[in-house]
């Protein structure tokens, strides 16, 4: 499903990762993590082309990627960065805004669709009428994380997506994201109950 080959990249000149090689399976569920700078955010950005390794190729869904392929493979994933601004008012606006795009609109999900999501991550269904301003940041990253789910595509990638939660709710993501079974899954954490919770556990740095 995602391959690097023999990759190696830098930053601001210096090198940070080198002969990186991993093979990820289709529905595998894949945690990258090691020390704060050590290029977790590199492989997870070269999956979506937005940087590029000096040597070596990755290979997304047997497509070597390159500017030719990578709005075919944008399409085959979703991404929930760790820090995200919000230019809405509503949860209900946050969760539909991705499905605005024509790409995503046979996508759009009901209430119905989105409530179910939510009664998995624990979630009340009277969120979904309330402000932004309104829930917790937990809460938040729980909804970011179903929207993200919701887009229903096979590669999902995630940077810290436990970073704001509780113990309990630490447990209900896992068991998520343990749920999703058609889909290959590549988190960046430093929590270690996910780490020890997901597939393959890969140290950068």
């Amino acid at each position: 499903m995602i391959r690097f080959k023999n990759t190696y990249f830098s930053y601001d000149g210096k090198p940070l990762i080198s002969g990186f090689s991993v093979n990820i399976s289709r529905n595998e569920k894949v945690v990258l993590y090691g020390p704060s700078g050590s290029g977790k955010s590199t492989l997870v950005h070269a999956i979506l082309g937005f940087v590029q390794p000096e040597q070596g190729e990755i290979i997304i869904n047997n497509l070597p990627l390159s500017p030719d392929t990578i709005n075919e493979i944008r399409q085959l994933t979703s991404w929930l960065p760790q820090d995200i601004s919000l230019p809405y008012n509503t949860i209900r606006e946050m969760i539909l805004a991705p499905f605005e795009f024509k790409a995503n609109q046979s996508r759009k999900p009901s209430d119905k669709e989105i409530l179910a999501e939510f009664d998995k991550l624990d979630l009340e269904h009277d969120l979904l009428h309330k402000g932004i301003s309104e829930i917790s940041g937990g809460q938040k990253q729980r909804i970011l994380l179903i929207t993200t789910v919701l887009l229903r595509r096979p590669i999902l990638l995630l940077d810290e997506p436990t970073s704001a939660l509780d113990a309990q709710s630490v447990d209900l993501v896992i068991n998520y994201l343990r749920s999703l079974t058609d889909t290959t899954i590549i988190a960046i954490s430093h929590d270690q109950k996910l780490i020890n919770s997901l597939d393959t556990k890969i140290k950068i740095g």
